[in-house]
């Protein structure tokens, strides 16, 4: 049976040694195969834990547990958040036809068809103190490796203010840290826009015979004429699970649950409102059945002719769940529009598919 040893942590190092900390410029996100990791770009924060389940073991006569089993499998998680630029980390994550230019496949379509898109390996690097890692590399420093991350949680960001974003949720029962296998990346020199703005967002609203009004800077909102958007979260879980079976001390399988749902929900401040009723979504009670699903983009443009590309974020036949509205005084009116629309597997392009999420490169200024 091998022997484990269990590296202690030294809490008195000499101020005389080489490294006093680990900060941002140090570190650098890879994803992808073992074999040849991508680096992922502008990472904002990347942070990871393990936690290890265990079960008391106790007996009849006896106060104090015997034992504390292991019978559950551990769980290691990751989360990271980058600005965006284009659909280049979308496209490592979710494969490449899931957020081309073309939109010619939906959003879970790799993860479906390819096992190296759906189970990657992530590796944090590491570079010597006071070192750039990108263009360097780690020299002989260990790196924080994750060989086989599922994700289980995406969304997209973007508000007055703040420089658009996505948040990536990835969950394993594997960690290690020794040597990885990344490379050096490369270090940002360009002088074009470099991120996607938040002066540059637009909403698209897809002609529709339950909305009256339709085309670019249209949303689909009841009773409201006009409202000028804060904020907007695109969420999309992916619930997992373990599947386990006697014999194997963990599981041998980790797989998405279905069905699954991606959620929008849009924060304005009301300008002018409108005639509406709210049957025209739920109906009013005849055999004619009123739930209408809404196609809705909301495109982040690129910045000019030059820089980073922009993306698509594309919504088909979303549900409105409802709209709350706030009004105080002292305070804008406000209202937060929520919906919902079914995830599928991905097989259909935009074109041509009736329901689901889409990521799009987007290439242009304007929607």
């Amino acid at each position: 049976m091998a022997t484990t040893q269990l590296q202690g942590a030294n809490t008195a190092q000499s101020a005389s040694a080489t490294r006093k900390r680990i900060i941002y410029q140090s570190e650098a996100l890879f994803a992808g195969s073992s074999g040849s990791p991508v680096n992922l770009q502008r990472i904002q924060s990347a942070n990871y834990a393990f936690t290890v389940p265990r079960v008391d073991v106790n007996q009849y006569g006896q106060l104090g547990q015997i034992e504390r089993l292991i019978v559950e499998v551990p769980t290691v998680s990751l989360d990271f958040t980058y600005s965006l630029a284009g659909t280049t980390n979308e496209q490592q994550i979710f494969g490449t036809t899931s957020a081309d230019a073309s939109a010619s496949r939906g959003i879970m379509y790799n993860i479906n068809s390819d096992t190296a898109v759906d189970k990657q390996y992530y590796q944090i690097a590491l570079a010597d103190e006071g070192k750039d890692y990108l263009g360097l590399g780690k020299g002989s420093n260990k790196s924080i490796i994750i060989p086989d991350g599922f994700v289980s949680s995406a969304s997209w960001t973007g508000a007055v203010g703040d420089i658009p974003s996505a948040t990536i949720n990835v969950e394993s029962t594997k960690m290690e840290m020794g040597t990885g296998t990344a490379g050096t990346g490369s270090k940002e020199t360009s002088t074009d826009p470099t991120v996607l703005r938040p002066g540059n967002i637009r909403f698209a609203a897809a002609a529709s015979s339950y909305l009256a009004a339709s085309g670019n800077d249209r949303i689909p909102a009841l009773g409201i004429d006009v409202l000028h958007v804060q904020s907007f979260t695109v969420n999309m879980d992916m619930p997992r699970e373990s599947i386990q079976r006697l014999g194997d001390q963990f599981e041998f399988a980790r797989l998405i649950t279905f069905p699954m749902t991606a959620t929008m929900s849009l924060e304005a401040i009301v300008s002018s409102q409108a005639a509406d009723n709210l049957t025209e979504i739920v109906g009013d009670g005849t055999s004619t059945t009123v739930d209408p699903g809404f196609d809705v983009d909301i495109v982040l443009c690129k910045e000019g002719s030059a820089g980073v590309k922009g993306m698509k974020l594309q919504m088909k036949d979303a549900k409105v769940d409802g709209h709350s509205f706030s009004s105080s005084i002292g305070a804008n009116k406000s209202v937060t529009l929520d919906f919902t629309c079914i995830v599928d597997s991905g097989e259909s392009a935009y074109g041509s598919g009736t329901k689901g999420l889409w990521i799009r490169e987007w290439d242009s200024a304007t929607p």
